[in-house]
């Protein structure tokens, strides 16, 4: 179903006019109760119908005995029945009209029963009604005052459409964002995802006019291309924070067990968000602040950041985390802070960024901020009340409506004038946090996206992913390629490998040598030994025949005696190439987004600090750009202490054509080109290794 198509569907969902539940009850402890208090609780005005064997009457409703009995046509149907009388509900559902179905009972994969799941899924295909879960704690659409979930019950209307797996998460986030003043416009809990899952959600609240961002904790991705597909279509119109678990093994097998979700790499997850303009979150916390930041902030023009404060220890905290985070702080410039000098500030104000009043007064943070934004100093003005400041709400509302830098609030340290503050601040749609540091990684959200922004749309290459039961069964049919294949793969794309020749006796191997020239490097070719160096299969440095003679049959007799019976195909002698610094390039077949690519520099950098990075192919130029200055030690790259710097071009130009071969190439399911020499003017693969499937 067209993405257009499944839009409509949810647009009926959420806005039904009549709702049934099967599965209601008059026990105040059963989600039955809970679910059908929670729509009335919530202010839904359109029909409701309880369903009930026993009929009667439930929170003063008439409660059904059935689907059947009920008058009319239920658009919507909420079901909270034991697992396996679910399919005949969606069945009986489907006959009565209804458009879809919310169900909230568990029991399905994530209990060892994917028959059942797969039976219900049947149901909705064959009758076509749509589906929502199973094992969820529920919707909550505001806009129609539709809150049909267990708990808690939202009615704070605001930007911020939430959807997790995690009924907590659900629950805490929606919590959050109304305590504060914030409000939703939506919570999804996702569960199983039987029929309409995360892209489906992310591809209606990216064009719902009720919601200004999106907030999202997955477990799991049913789909990574169509994921990618939604989230570049959608991030250019809403800005998406995104939260995932599964980065340790442990959280993988929680994950697993939770929903039945595979987990996938985490590194290739938040580099895919990067790539494609989503905001990758590190715990619930930073969630929740960057959505806020994204949902409320006005978008910045740049990074540089003034901080204006009541107390210079939170104007320290803040701009040490800016700086952490990529943050500028720049300083004042003379003229103005001449011009603060004579704005009547306390005598112990310090004029520098950050920039700290020494005194609890809402005015003095006005006339420093309107002053700073006409000479422009910064793109975002941090106001910092570390103290209770009378009159803080009535500030921000005129710097929100009068400066052109975007504008943000930390504020703590206040009593019970920061309490009341904090909430007016929100309402009036500034986002305020309780710490700085908290400020700061929303404003460096909001900044991160505001830049990918202004770089322009993009969109992911529709790219057929194997299903994973055809994945398990491909994956016991790899094998390594001899090196001499993979240098044809690279031949075929222009991708530099040195001279070379492959040697059956140790008077070819002179005879190579000398063709080459010295020196020369040796390499074992041997499918039984795919991993040269573990089996003391290469030799480097070799000047002269007698150590090419007796190098070739020190390398034949030790893989013989490490890995007895293994076959020799033949040694590759390699011209050896000058000295210069050592990166590695690779790609991997993620079982989640399929082919990607991987750039890091070499030795200890990958091995031992992980410093590398990761783009979902096919790549576009500036994704392999950022690669490459996305890692710790591209300084080292650039040039550092008047060294001069490495060919940059060659090197993107080197990622992209690996991007390509793995898209044009399916059979490629690991690549590693281990080591890249770059030198100042080109480069040169040194080593490669390929695992190839059916």
């Amino acid at each position: 179903m067209g993405v257009e198509k499944t839009v409509e569907v949810l647009e009926r969902i959420f806005n039904a006019k009549s709702v049934a539940v099967v599965g209601a009850s008059g026990d105040p402890r059963k989600f039955g109760y809970m679910t059908l208090d929670s729509i009335i609780r919530g202010g839904y005005e359109g029909r409701i119908y309880p369903i009930n064997p026993h009929g009667g009457e439930i929170l003063g409703l008439k409660a059904y005995q059935s689907l059947g009995e009920v008058p009319g046509r239920p658009e919507l149907v909420v079901i909270i029945v034991p697992a396996q009388y679910v399919p005949n509900v969606i069945r009986e559902a489907a006959e009565k009209g209804a458009q879809g179905a919310i169900i909230l009972s568990a029991g399905f994969r994530e209990a060892g029963r994917a028959d059942l799941e797969a039976e219900i899924q049947s149901v909705s295909q064959t009758y076509g009604i749509r589906l929502i879960g199973p094992n969820i704690q529920g919707i909550n659409y505001l806009p129609n005052k539709l809150c049909a979930m267990f708990f808690p019950v939202i009615t704070t209307k605001g930007p911020l459409a939430i959807i997790t797996q995690s009924g907590s998460a659900t629950a805490a986030l929606s919590e959050w964002a109304a305590c504060e003043g914030l409000g939703i416009s939506a919570a999804i809990n996702l569960g199983n995802q039987v029929d309409l899952c995360e892209s489906d959600y992310i591809d209606f609240f990216s064009t719902d006019i009720h919601t200004k961002a999106i907030a999202l904790y997955l477990e799991g991705i049913r789909d990574g291309r169509r994921f990618l597909k939604s989230i570049a279509s959608a991030a250019y119109q809403k800005p998406i924070a995104i939260l995932k678990s599964g980065r340790s093994l442990t959280g993988q097998r929680a994950v697993s067990s939770h929903t039945g979700s595979l987990a996938g790499s985490h590194e290739v997850f938040s580099s895919a968000c990067r790539q494609f303009g989503i905001i990758s979150a590190n715990n619930i916390e930073s969630l929740y602040d960057s959505a806020k930041a994204l949902g409320t902030m006005r978008e910045p023009r740049g990074n540089r950041l003034l901080s204006i404060s009541s107390s210079g220890g939170m104007g320290a905290l803040a701009v040490d985390e800016a700086e952490s985070l990529g943050l500028t702080v720049p300083s004042l410039p003379e003229q103005l802070v001449k011009e603060l000098k004579g704005c009547e500030l306390s005598p112990l104000a310090s004029l520098s960024n950050p920039l700290d009043l020494a005194y609890i007064s809402a005015e003095d943070f006005r006339k420093v901020a309107v002053l700073a934004d006409q000479y422009e100093v910064a793109d975002i003005i941090l106001l910092n009340f570390g103290d209770p400041v009378a009159g803080a709400p009535e500030v921000v509302k005129y710097l929100a409506e009068n400066i052109k830098a975007s504008i943000a609030v930390s504020y703590l340290g206040g009593g019970e004038e920061e309490k009341a503050g904090r909430v007016k601040i929100q309402e009036g749609g500034v986002p305020v946090f309780p710490t700085p540091e908290r400020a700061i990684r929303g404003i460096a959200a909001s900044v991160q996206y505001a830049r990918y922004r202004a770089n322009g749309t993009r969109q992911p290459r529709e790219i057929t992913m194997r299903d994973r039961a055809k994945r398990s069964q491909e994956a016991e049919d790899r094998h390594f390629l001899l090196e001499p294949e993979g240098i044809e793969y690279l031949r075929s794309y222009q991708i530099p490998y040195p001279d070379h020749g492959i040697a059956h006796s140790e008077e070819e191997a002179v005879d190579i040598a000398n063709r080459l020239g010295y020196p020369v490097v040796l390499k074992i070719i041997s499918l039984d030994a795919p991993h040269k160096t573990d089996v003391h299969g290469v030799a480097v440095g070799l000047k002269e025949d007698e150590q090419v003679a007796a190098h070739y049959k020190r390398i034949h007799d030790e893989v013989k005696r490490v890995i007895p019976g293994a076959t020799v195909e033949g040694v590759l002698v390699c011209k050896q190439a000058p000295e210069g610094l050592d990166v590695i390039v690779g790609a991997l077949d993620d079982p989640t987004f399929g082919p990607t690519v991987m750039f890091g520099l070499g030795g200890i950098f990958t091995e031992v600090l992980g410093d590398v990075a990761f783009r979902i192919a096919p790549l576009e130029g500036r994704d392999a750009e950022e690669m490459v200055r996305e890692i710790r030690g591209y300084p080292l790259l650039a040039g550092v202490r008047g060294q001069q710097g490495y060919n940059m071009e060659q090197l993107t130009k080197l990622l992209m054509s690996v991007s390509r071969m793995v898209i044009e190439r399916p059979e490629i399911r690991e690549l590693d080109l281990n080591p890249v020499r770059l030198f100042n003017r080109d480069l040169m693969t040194l080593d490669v290794r390929m695992i190839a499937g059916s």
